[in-house]
């Protein structure tokens, strides 16, 4: 056993101990496309119009809330737009114009606006010759933040109809009708979400 076989063999098992001691290096796994950003949208309550339920008021909270709630679901980031109100005190009361209710929208958010929703809630009063009926109607009218263009209006109704006793006033109207108002407000998210689907 000479002095160049001892040699090789001493090389040789240097190599081995060099290949088993490296770490593996690590396979690079192709990372996935980050998924595009969610299209951001304000919900703002407008009780300016004649017949409409205030803001402030539970039915209409609860069905603001379902309204935001159905939008989240469909995907959305819905941004709160409470704060905001359509209406000009100064002006008594007279409404906002769209391109001044996007504007006030987009300075309250600092993340950037797509759209703005501006939702609406009602007592319907129907009157025939021999009796009176109450339902709840909703409205909903689609702006884009960008130019403040109208992508569409939409209303609903409540499935129910009820007839008016003489003795049900304004609050108890509100009353009746909020007991549907999530319904109404359901149906107005799945019109918007189809036309923000329809208009990107």
């Amino acid at each position: 056993f000479g002095f160049g076989a001892a040699f090789l063999l001493a090389a040789g098992t240097s190599a081995f101990l060099a290949r088993v001691q490296a770490p593996a290096q690590p396979t690079v796994a192709a990372q996935p496309a980050p998924p595009a950003a969610a299209p951001r949208i304000m919900v703002v309550g407008d009780d300016g119009p004649e017949g409409t339920i205030r803001r402030a008021d539970p039915v209409f909270e609860a069905a603001l809330a379902a309204f935001e709630a159905e939008l989240r679901r469909a995907g959305f980031v819905v941004a709160d737009g409470r704060a905001i109100s359509t209406v000009n005190e100064a002006q008594d009361r007279a409404r906002r114009a769209d391109g001044e209710i996007v504007q006030l929208a987009r300075r309250q958010q600092r993340d950037a606006i797509d759209d703005v929703v501006v939702f609406s809630l009602f007592v319907r009063l129907q009157f025939a010759i021999n009796a009176q009926t109450l339902s709840g109607r909703g409205t909903a009218t689609l702006l884009r933040a960008a130019d403040s263009a109208r992508i569409g209006n939409f209303e609903a109704f409540t499935p129910t109809t009820w007839p008016l006793a003489t003795d049900c006033a304004r609050t108890c109207q509100v009353q009746t009708t909020g007991a549907e108002a999530p319904v109404v407000a359901q149906d107005l998210a799945g019109q918007v979400t189809a036309a923000l689907r329809n208009a990107r």
